[in-house]
């Protein structure tokens, strides 16, 4: 439940700390005194969007911080989202005139909708305009299904919906390849014939271009092998490397009898001598290889140059690149020629899974009218206690066209207030207050808000009086057993009837306006409810009368 509220700087709101409570607790005050402002503080740690126009005037920043006890559905929540998990959670957020504002629970800074989000948890915000919500087929459908005990049924629709809305996405796929025209199949073909013509996966391309690289320079490189040739072999100068490396063989040679060293020293030299050997034979013999080949050096440059082009055409690397690219084209013109095939499986599987769509949304709709028809008697006794004894309300369900998300009915509330009266939708038959009395009856009925720890009714009392009046502060009453209500009223009934009572009022202080909350003591609550008895001038009698429903109620 809601604990405190912090608000610095919100609207009229110079700085206010109000401490709540559990059971039901009053709102009350004229109108423009501001309890619409301390609501909207509230939804802001709700997760509803700040707008910095609400900084009071002369301010910079706005700060609104909120306390709450910690359910458990909320701890499970904060593991899930990484956030730390204290006995109380606490939700601050700040916003300034200079730039976008900043979320945190419990200290640790997050994003707007991920408040959003664990503020559904926390408290059911019920404004003037949610009787609204009454009239949307998904919050009927999800109020049914939170009241009903089928949430098996629940995961096999949304397993079922989930194959079919995928089976649908392919074949949607597929129509659109079907509908690519002829021409784009042709460019295809054109550009896989060129990549094919390139011979990619057979040709050994590093190998090609040292290959062409070596004929573009065969003449200085038989000019560089025959110098160093010439510079290492044996000729009648005795001036190559290997005529020295001979000689200087036999020195050592005449004194290795020595000893191991001198002995050491000739093997490693022989060694030496014969790898340099070698390396002069390997010199002859790639000099005598390296040949000019006119026609074989302009059949390279060919294909280097075509294979440059495709490389700047298809913006690729490598040659590896493009062999990837052949695959994926190869692919492409395969999957179109069996397209027609492969759209006629596609519409087979997408009937197979709009059949388990409508088989599982069949059960969970027939579980869904079992509830609703106990609901909706449920409400009609609620409604018979707010002086609707006639009123008759029920679900009625028409099958859609395609399933949906939320299921594979419609489901229309059929409403007569009055006897003689046809129900009809409820849009069409129910004034404001018989609206207001409803919403009243949804929200006490079920345990569709038990698992919320706070309900904020702001006005759901609105053109109702006398015997209405005090029933309906008695079904709030009764439903401050089961969670923390807020009513913010004009109704006598409801604030006598509230376990705790503020005030809202509007002061001048230092040239501006202020709004105030007070919380009220038992002689307050008699001068405060006389008041909304009787108007602006407070009579003995609305006095006496204040202090009889006091009395009346916490007697």
């Amino acid at each position: 439940m809601l604990k405190s509220l912090n608000i610095q700087n919100y609207a009229l709101i110079d700085s206010l700390e109000l401490t709540w409570h559990a059971g039901m607790t009053a709102m009350t005050g004229e109108t423009g005194s501001g309890k619409s402002i301390v609501l909207g503080a509230l939804g802001l740690l709700l997760g509803s969007r700040s707008d910095t126009s609400n900084i009071r005037t002369g301010t910079e920043r706005c700060t609104v911080e909120g306390v709450f006890t910690c359910p458990p559905r909320a701890r499970v929540w904060l593991q899930q989202h990484d956030l730390d998990s204290w006995d109380e959670l606490i939700v601050r957020r700040e916003f300034s005139t200079h730039g976008r504002g900043r979320v945190f629970i419990n200290d640790t800074p997050v994003k707007l909708q991920v408040l959003h989000s664990l503020g559904q948890q926390l408290v059911d915000l019920h404004g003037q305009d949610s009787a609204k919500l009454i009239l949307q087929r998904d919050f009927q459908l999800a109020w049914i299904d939170a009241n009903a005990d089928h949430p098996d049924l629940l995961s096999a629709y949304k397993t079922a919906y989930t194959a079919f809305k995928a089976a649908q996405d392919r074949l949607a796929q597929l129509e659109l390849k079907r509908s690519q025209p002829q021409s784009d199949l042709d460019y295809i073909r054109y550009q896989l014939e060129e990549l094919r013509s390139l011979d990619l996966e057979r040709q050994d391309w590093p190998a090609l271009l040292e290959e062409r690289d070596v004929l573009e320079n065969s003449e200085s490189i038989r000019e560089s092998l025959g110098q160093a040739f010439a510079a290492l072999s044996e000729n009648d100068a005795a001036s190559g490397a290997l005529d020295r490396l001979h000689q200087a063989t036999k020195h050592l040679d005449d004194i290795g009898h020595v000893g191991s060293k001198f002995q050491t020293l000739l093997e490693r030299l022989t060694s030496v001598r014969i790898e340099l050997n070698d390396v002069v034979n390997e010199i002859e013999s790639t000099a005598e290889q390296t040949e000019s080949n006119p026609h074989r050096l302009d059949h390279l440059n060919a294909l280097h140059h075509e294979l440059q082009r495709v490389l700047h055409k298809h913006h690729a690397s490598d040659a590896g690149e493009l062999q990837r690219l052949e695959q994926s084209l190869t692919e492409q013109l395969a999957e179109a020629a069996g397209v027609d095939e492969a759209y006629a499986a596609a519409k087979d599987e997408l009937e197979v899974k709009r059949q388990n769509a409508w088989v599982a949304g069949d059960a969970l709709m027939r579980s869904r009218q079992g509830v609703a028809t106990k609901l909706s008697g449920a409400i009609e006794a609620i409604l018979k206690r707010l002086s609707m004894p006639e009123a008759t309300l029920a679900f009625e369900w028409q099958p859609l066209a395609e399933p949906d998300e939320h299921g594979i009915e419609e489901v229309i509330i059929a409403f007569s207030a009055n006897p003689g009266h046809p129900a009809l939708p409820l849009h069409k038959v129910a004034s404001g207050g018989e609206k207001s009395r409803l919403m009243l009856a949804f929200k006490a009925t079920g345990k569709g808000t038990d698992s919320i720890p706070t309900i904020v009714l702001d006005e759901i009392d609105t053109g109702v009086s006398g015997k209405v009046a005090e029933e309906m502060a008695s079904l709030m009453h009764s439903m401050a057993t089961n969670q923390q209500v807020i009513a913010v009223t004009h109704l006598p009934q409801v604030a006598a009837l509230a376990d705790h009572h503020l005030k809202v009022s509007k002061a001048a202080e230092k040239g501006t306006t202020c709004t105030l909350v007070t919380g009220l003591d038992k002689d307050q609550r008699v001068k405060e409810i006389a008041g909304m008895l009787s108007g602006s001038v407070v009579t003995e009698a609305a006095m006496a009368n204040a202090a009889s429903l006091l009395a009346g109620t916490h007697g």
